[in-house]
């Protein structure tokens, strides 16, 4: 990859100790970003001023106490040239230590331990919140269900990155053409349920339509049972307790 093409990426700000910052770094790069890391406020602050085109998320990186850092989220709201969306990476953190980096604006979590694609989905989340180009009316999560999926050509497995009530985005080597349907399996913990769904999307190689997306297909949920329905929803509001504080 070119340094030209790397500097076309969208920026995340980390601020955190070193270790932490190189580790989140590495995984941020191959998920489609690049990282601007800080280890203080001042720091922080330089790179948000020197930032083009404008940094809109930060990863708030700790090994020790996260709300330890709430002072620092606050002074670099006062000074920083634009707003930012705040992620919390690190321990669970208890119920004193959450309301504390609520009051500090950090509005998205996601604790340790965590997969590379839970990392691309709340920054990608984080990127567009408030934004009219990405209302979603139905909340969404991140997920690793691998689900079985037939469509007209066979039966394959993928991976359920992401699902709301209306909807999911599907990663397989083998995504179905757009307005192609299919039916999915989905296992939950309340059990199996079926649904059927219609392609809006695929991401493909070769036309990469999102590239820091792995390659699949977006689906829109064209039929379920009323049982299916509920377990969905009993399955999101749980689930976005992982990414939402």
């Amino acid at each position: 990859m070119s340094g030209t093409d790397t500097a076309k990426r969208q920026q995340v700000l980390i601020l955190g100790p070193a270790e932490r910052v190189r580790f989140l770094a590495g995984h941020l790069l191959l998920l489609g970003y690049r990282a601007a890391g800080a280890k203080d406020v001042a720091a922080a602050l330089r790179m948000l001023s020197l930032a083009s085109p404008p940094i809109r998320v930060g990863l708030l990186a700790s090994d020790h106490g996260l709300a330890d850092s709430a002072a620092a989220l606050r002074e670099i709201a006062t000074l920083s040239p634009q707003p930012l969306e705040w992620i919390a990476i690190g321990h669970r953190p208890g119920a004193a230590e959450i309301e504390t980096l609520r009051a500090a604006g950090v509005h998205f979590a996601l604790f340790d331990p965590f997969s590379d694609e839970e990392l691309r989905f709340v920054v990608t989340e984080a990127h567009h919140a408030g934004s009219p180009e990405r209302l979603r009316f139905e909340q969404r999560v991140p997920t690793l269900i691998r689900a079985r999926v037939t469509t007209k050509t066979g039966e394959r497995v993928a991976v359920v990155c992401n699902l709301s009530k209306l909807g999911a985005y599907l990663a397989t080597p083998r995504p179905a053409m757009r307005g192609g349907t299919l039916q999915m399996q989905l296992p939950l913990e309340a059990g199996e349920v079926e649904i059927q769904g219609l392609v809006m999307w695929n991401n493909v190689p070769g036309n990469l339509r999102r590239p820091n997306v792995p390659v699949g297909m977006g689906v829109r949920f064209t039929g379920a049972s009323g049982d299916a329905t509920a377990a969905l929803e009993r399955f999101i509001v749980e689930r976005a307790k992982a990414y939402r504080l």
